[in-house]
């Protein structure tokens, strides 16, 4: 006993009570030092009765050092697991795999949520999810068989509130039972952020895809990094192929006129860190072979610190924008209507060509006869098809001799460097003929030309200039009478050729009227106005479409309108006219009737002009006893009834009972 120690003493007294109220013996454990160290011990000790007195044989010693090593090492182990429970900053809970219930909760895990202890023992983590039972029964079958470990998924807090969480879930065995153990992290932040930072890559991404410029990226080796989709569309590249590739690999870029390689704007931007910008007139030579204007800068990119990692290069496609600067250009230039070039263009070359090494130079103005009748009768669009005609003769006839312009309105100018007084004069016989050979308009191309040389470098061109405007004003003067006459005649044959008028109904129309002017009268210049009026009354049809002057039937509304214009047209023809002149108020008024029905202004009575009265007298007279498209002539005293019947309504009556009396003439 000796050897146990005094432990042993100790032990039997203390457990004295114990062993005889049991029958039981004793285990204690003891420490004994020994030479090589100290061991622990577990003792067995017997109560033995002999002769009343109780005695003790030690029934078993076991060595029991290590297994008490390894005790205290689990018993610190789970101290050191409680304690990482209890105090760690992570949300902790230990969960039934197969029910979901919570089985444990750390104190961080119930500040987290918002809940007690003692009320989150009694929950399920499936209330605690935010997302469908289903979903999270197969999220704990998949961590229970270590299939997946990392889960991300919403938690929904006592208050309401969505949480975005990281859950790290794992199989632990305690005992016979095993359970999950999963430790949880509140990501929200991290998950706004991410969100965050892909909406502002997708709105960085649409923005760099909707705007029409080209973007191209590039790093620190000019290596390109990425294309926005005008890029790709404008270099024929798409961005997955142009990534990785040198930046001149796929940006051929030249000089528009010399068509020499441009240098590299990413070296440059690389080499100075400074913004560069592409110079004027460079294209760009596409994967498919076009050569594309485009204009650009490129840039450096910087990082927070100011280190250039990379450089940005917008671009454009020029190609619309410099057409349109030529079409600018060309129209500051040129006239919009001939295509010719513009008095803007002339004054500059009147300058430019006013030195010694252009002499002798010749000044042609002309100006172009009876426009104004032309777009009267027929309209602008056939005086504005005169004026090309104009344009495209002069440029014919001169070719590569000299200039020609609109000079304004119906002005045209031409300019000859190098040509004397014998070789304008030539020019202008072939202008001339060439104006009388055109075919294409109604009538005759007639343009008044007038020139004047500069021989000496003491006088100006546009002393010449002037010169030549005299005297194609008093060549106009001279020609006017003959080409109105000859616009007269052409007008009247050109009517005879389209309408059911005639050279004929005219002649007839003139007998009637001087017969019945005899009657009356009047006087010798009444009468010659009444003998042009008979002849050219209704000269504006030459206006109305040939298909409502011919119709065989009556005319709708529309036509209607178009052929009570002729009166007017008529008119502005003879205002245009000076011989004529005399007669186009006439001409206006001669479908006015007597009761105030007529057109075009609805005239009454006596407010007709006489010699109005008296022609629409006659002209319904032939009109009723020649046949029409529309239906046969009378006979005359049928006619003679009618006209009768119209007096005091559609005719003035006197004039009626003038021309009634002439019938034996007729």
């Amino acid at each position: 006993m000796e050897v146990l120690g005094e432990k042993v003493g100790a032990a039997l007294r203390e457990g004295y009570e114990r062993c005889i109220a049991s029958g039981e013996g004793l285990t204690y454990e003891e420490t004994v030092d020994f030479p090589e160290g100290t061991r622990d011990w577990l003792v067995r000790l017997t109560p033995v009765m002999e002769d009343g007195q109780i005695s003790y044989i030690i029934g078993s010693r076991l060595d029991i050092t290590e297994l008490k090593r390894l005790k205290q090492e689990r018993e610190q182990l789970l101290e050191n697991y409680n304690s990482m429970f209890t105090e760690h900053s992570a949300v902790m809970l230990i969960i039934d795999a197969s029910t979901g219930k919570i089985l444990d909760a750390n104190p961080q895990a119930c500040s987290f949520y918002g809940y007690s202890k003692e009320e989150m023992l009694r929950m399920s983590i499936d209330e605690i999810n935010a997302i469908s039972d289903q979903a999270t029964k197969q999220m704990r079958i998949q961590a229970f068989n270590r299939e997946r470990q990392y889960f991300l998924f919403p938690h929904r807090l006592k208050n309401g509130e969505i949480k975005m969480v990281d859950v790290y879930s794992s199989p632990v065995t305690y005992g016979d039972e095993t359970r999950l153990y999963s430790i949880i992290f509140d990501v929200s932040d991290r998950e706004q952020f991410r969100d965050d930072l892909y909406r502002e890559k997708e709105m960085l991404s649409v923005t760099l895809n909707s705007i029409g410029d080209g973007v191209v990226t590039t790093d620190l080796d000019g290596k390109v990094t990425y294309l926005n989709q005008a890029a790709e569309e404008i270099t024929g590249w798409n961005s997955k192929d142009a990534c990785s590739k040198f930046f001149m690999d796929i940006f051929d870029l030249r000089n528009e006129t010399t068509g020499k390689i441009v240098p590299n704007p990413i070296s440059a931007v690389l080499e100075t860190g400074m913004i560069v910008g592409l110079a004027n007139h460079t294209v760009l030579l596409n994967k498919s072979g076009d050569l594309i204007p485009i204009a650009d800068s490129a840039a450096p990119i910087r990082d927070e610190n100011g280190h250039v990692y990379g450089v940005v290069m917008v671009f454009r496609d020029v190609s619309q924008e410099k057409r349109q600067q030529e079409r600018i250009l060309y129209l500051s230039y040129h006239d919009p209507l001939t295509q010719i070039f513009n008095r803007r263009y002339m004054e500059e070359e009147l300058e430019r060509m006013d030195q010694t090494s252009q002499l002798p130079v010749a000044v042609i103005m002309g100006d172009v006869n009876g426009l104004k009748v032309i777009n009267d009768v027929f309209g602008h669009r056939t005086g504005d098809q005169l004026l090309k005609e104009v344009a495209k003769t002069l440029q014919y006839t001169l070719k590569n001799m000299g200039i020609a312009a609109r000079w304004g309105g119906d002005e045209f100018l031409v300019l000859l460097p190098h040509t004397d007084h014998k070789k304008a004069q030539d020019i202008i016989g072939r202008l001339e003929e060439a104006f009388r050979k055109s075919s294409r308009l109604p009538l005759e191309v007639s343009v008044a030309l007038g020139f004047d040389v500069k021989e000496d470098i003491s006088h100006s061109l546009s002393q010449s200039l002037q010169k030549a405007e005299e005297k194609m004003y008093h060549k106009k003067l001279l020609e006017g009478k003959s080409y109105r006459n000859s616009i007269i005649t052409t007008l009247l044959a050109t009517l005879y050729e389209k309408s059911m008028e005639t050279e004929e109904h005219a002649v007839r129309l003139e007998t009637y009227c001087m017969a019945m002017a005899e009657k009356l009268n009047l006087s010798s210049e009444d009468k010659n106005e009444l003998s042009l009026l008979a002849i050219l009354h209704d000269i504006g049809k030459v206006g109305v479409n040939i298909e409502t002057l011919n119709k065989p039937g009556p005319l709708n509304d529309d036509e209607w309108k178009e052929m009570m214009r002729h009166p007017e047209i008529g008119y502005r023809i003879a205002q245009n006219t000076p011989e004529l002149s005399t007669v186009s108020e006439y001409i206006l008024s001669h479908h006015e009737r007597w009761d105030g029905t007529g057109y075009p202004r609805g005239l009454k009575g006596t407010e007709i002009p006489l010699l109005c009265r008296i022609l629409a007298v006659a002209d319904a007279y032939d009109a009723m006893t020649n046949n029409r498209s529309y239906r046969k002539a009378l006979d005359c005293q049928t006619a003679m009834d009618e006209i009768g019947r119209c007096s005091g309504t559609q005719f003035d009556p006197f004039i009626v009972t003038i021309f009634l009396s002439l019938n034996q003439v007729f």
